[in-house]
């Protein structure tokens, strides 16, 4: 999912009905304790005042349970806009009608997702698998070289060596094979990295093939291969832990970047106040929120993106008629989004993080 997107939610008309729900599947009466959680939400809206065209359209939108995934589903009145299902159980089940769709989690939760690549390799081919968002893959395929000979045994004789020969070709176009597959379906969702996993000796060979542009994001992890063998779940954990090393890097370059500039007092705002007055003017490249921030503290909005306040007064002094409240972290992503500004959520407690839990990376310096 393009986290951009999410701003066009931001431009519709409320009230917004959103709601992050657990849709578990471990439990043998998962889909039972769904229906029954599905209620509670019915009840909930209903008390709230969500008339029932929006219940049956939440309802139409909710899907089964899953496999340990989030469903979040956000509507206006009478039309879901968005119903998406997450691989991360929720930090907590969220069922609320606001005048802003509360977005912040499905933002954080998209960010932490790596467009990557999986390979399953073996001598003769591979299976590619493309992932972006979501527990399933948006892209998979596979080739496999039927070609002969295509493995060494050992016997005498004069044609040993030509047969040797004959197996090390046919790995060796396998390789090519694999990583031509390998590069246009990694073109094809801008895959940060390439994790793969199987024969030992196939995977320095596809690697030898690859692009220059994808041999530094090639990433090589033990727990099984293309067989169907048991290793699913290991290979799984491989790859959680690829994906978790290029967030931290991630982070860590733009903490660095952040406190440079901070250093140099040039194109960083830090703490709240400065942070929304950038986002006021358009100045903010990206938006930083740490997991020390207050996620209990509230904002003034208006109906432009720009139009963002920590006092009513502030928006009306702007010629905003009526300016509304809404949480803090809601208003400043909706700034961020609709201004075409990154957002990163980072861990606190760094010496770079930025203080209050919130800071900003700016286009031009104030």
């Amino acid at each position: 999912m393009d986290v951009g997107a999410l701003s066009k939610l931001y431009s519709l008309e409320g009230p917004f009905t959103t709601i992050y729900l657990d849709t578990k599947s471990e439990a043998e009466d998962a889909a039972e304790q769904l229906e029954i959680r599905w209620k509670n939400v019915l009840r909930d809206l209903e008390q709230a005042g969500v008339d029932e065209p929006t219940r049956d359209a939440l309802t139409q939108a909710r899907g089964e349970h899953g496999r340990g995934n989030t469903r979040v589903l956000v509507a206006t009145p009478g039309t879901v806009h968005l119903a998406i299902s997450l691989p991360q159980p929720p930090a907590q089940e969220i069922v609320v009608t606001d005048a802003l769709p509360r977005l912040v989690p499905l933002v954080d939760a998209v960010l932490l997702t790596v467009p990557h690549v999986v390979v399953l390799a073996d001598r003769k081919g591979a299976d590619v698998l493309a992932y972006t968002a979501g527990p399933d893959p948006v892209e998979q395929a596979s080739v496999t070289n039927d070609r002969f000979p295509s493995r060494k045994v050992k016997f005498g004789g004069w044609a040993t060596k030509r047969f040797s020969n004959d197996v090390e070709e046919t790995w060796e176009a396998s390789a090519r094979d694999v990583a031509s597959l390998i590069d246009r379906v990694a073109q094809d969702i801008g895959a940060r990295v390439v994790v793969a996993s199987g024969d030992e000796r196939a995977l320095p060979l596809i690697r030898q093939h690859l692009p220059a542009t994808l041999v530094d994001r090639f990433a090589e992890i033990s727990g099984g291969g293309r067989h169907v063998d048991g290793s699913e779940d290991v290979i799984a954990d491989e790859v959680l832990r690829v994906l978790s090393d290029v967030v931290s890097s991630d982070t860590i370059e733009l903490l660095e970047k952040y406190a440079e500039e901070r250093g140099q007092n040039d194109r960083a705002a830090e703490g709240v106040a400065d942070t929304v007055a950038a986002l006021r003017m358009g100045q903010v490249e990206t938006l930083i929120l740490t997991d020390l921030r207050d996620t209990a503290a509230t904002a003034w909005f208006g109906p432009e993106v720009t139009h963002v306040a920590l006092t009513e007064q502030e928006l009306r002094d702007l010629g905003v008629d009526r300016p509304q409240r809404g949480p803090l972290d809601e208003v400043i992503v909706r700034a961020a989004l609709g201004t075409g500004a990154a957002t990163r959520f980072v861990g606190g407690g760094m010496e770079q993080s930025p203080d209050e839990g919130v800071g900003a990376l700016l286009r031009y310096a104030g």
